[in-house]
């Protein structure tokens, strides 16, 4: 069977798929490849076992369907497996279309490594000692191997990790390696705005590992990718190919709410994909969000973007294509009287939506609370909403957030809302509380 998407066809759109061995069935393929192919995706982020194979009719499934995995092996440190024993893994993966492995995660964290491990001196030393026979042989099973994502920051600087890295290979005499394999890079905002750290090293000339002076920027943001590209090219390798993992969450154990997180998505799908305005992002394969599914009993599960055919986060709707979504006809001049009420609820296309951002507040009996005027200024003047007091205006925004709980905006009007395809983000508390919550936002 041929491919239904080319190589130029594809986009950067990829997903992290659940974060163990244990859903590569039949049945989950059957589950989840529509869900792949609704969103559009062109990647997903496999674990694998390093003595066991994920299921070839998963993988050639997916490859069929124009998904390229990722396979990517979290092996913990300083315990690896030899070039010997995975070689039929790796060749097996090679002959089912698999192009890129992963080897470790986050090496320059002490998470990933024992105590022992750890502790010990020469820490880049001995992780290329692990690392370069299981790139090289999966480069001689004619796979593309992926130098792993650093944590941004972490216990080792991983700017200062990635570059030393590379010093090592370089003196190991694998300049072919450097010149043919990719980098991860995590994509975690930290809470940044989008454009923080934009420019790499270059800009941010004074910025330096462990210390970032005030009015600088670091490679802690979604533009870590571009630290790491620049660090390669100063190292003689030009175009050095990028995937991104982790993307849409500020990092691991803090997230944005799910109308934030929706909205997040979107502006950096719309940065990766311009690269005529965005030049680095040439460099970028594929752009992997976190995190299409996980099981009901894990922690990774409030982040999933997909829960049940009934139940999933607001992006799921944001990205579907317009083609895919069921969008009720509009009602005609022939309706009775008795029925307007029933197509003023009528979901509307997101092209319909007249306001982008609606800014709802109560109002009681007594009139306007001067305090929420109060506490909204700061988030106001930041994303210049437009203010008012109406559902029904709400209804006109793509995006609507609302100041107050059920007893100022009954549960099953917000529900309309978001029926109608606006995304909602709900803010409740005391004054402080809804403060500190604006500024997160």
């Amino acid at each position: 069977m041929m491919n239904s998407k080319t190589e130029t066809e594809s986009n950067r759109l990829g997903l992290h798929y659940f974060q163990d061995t244990l859903h590569y069935s039949a049945q989950d393929l059957s589950v989840w490849l529509p869900e792949l192919t609704r969103l559009n995706a062109s990647w997903v982020v496999l674990l694998s076992d390093s003595n066991r194979a994920i299921p070839e009719n998963f993988i050639t499934g997916l490859v069929e369907a124009g998904i390229q995995p990722i396979v990517h092996f979290k092996l913990q440190l300083p315990d690896a497996p030899s070039a010997a024993e995975i070689k039929p893994i790796l060749s097996a993966y090679s002959r089912w279309g698999v192009k890129h492995v992963v080897f470790f995660d986050k090496p320059n964290d002490s998470s990933s490594w024992s105590s022992a491990g750890w502790s010990h001196q020469d820490l880049v030393e001995r992780f290329i000692d692990r690392f370069l026979p299981l790139a090289l042989e999966a480069q001689r099973n004619r796979l593309t191997p992926v130098f792993p994502p650093l944590m941004p920051g972490g216990s080792y600087w991983d700017t200062s990790f990635f570059k030393s890295s590379l010093q090592s290979l370089q003196r190991r005499g694998q300049q072919n390696l450097l010149n043919t394999m990719a980098a991860g890079a995590y994509a975690f905002t930290y809470g940044h705005e989008l454009s923080w750290g934009m420019g790499g090293p270059t800009k941010w000339i004074h910025s330096r590992p462990y210390m970032t002076p005030t009015g600088s920027e670091d490679q802690r943001g979604f533009n870590n990718y571009e630290w790491i590209g620049s660090i390669a090219a100063a190292a003689g390798i030009k175009k050095m190919p990028i995937i991104q993992f982790g993307a849409g969450i500020k990092q691991p154990g803090s997230y944005y709410s799910p109308e934030v997180h929706a909205e997040m998505v979107e502006a950096m799908l719309s940065l990766i994909n311009d690269v005529d305005e965005l030049e680095s992002a040439h460099a970028i394969l594929a752009c992997n969000f976190w995190l299409l599914a996980a099981d009901p009993d894990s922690e990774e599960y409030p982040q999933s973007w997909v829960k049940s055919e009934t139940n999933a986060l607001p992006v799921v709707r944001v990205l579907t294509p317009a083609s895919k979504r069921v969008i009720p006809p509009a009602p005609t001049a022939m309706v009775q009287d008795s029925q307007v009420s029933k197509t003023e609820e009528t979901p509307a296309p997101a092209a319909a939506f007249q306001i982008e951002h609606y800014l709802l507040l109560p109002v009681y009996e007594w009139g306007l609370a001067d305090w929420h005027l109060d506490v909204t200024r700061p988030f106001i003047r930041k994303y210049k909403p437009t203010v008012g007091f109406s559902l029904k205006e709400a209804a006109m925004a793509r995006k609507v957030t609302i100041i107050g709980g059920e007893k100022d905006f009954p549960t099953d009007e917000i529900n309309k809302l978001r029926d109608m395809g606006c995304l909602v983000d709900q803010i409740t508390g005391d004054g402080t509380s809804i403060a500190t919550q604006l500024l997160e936002r």
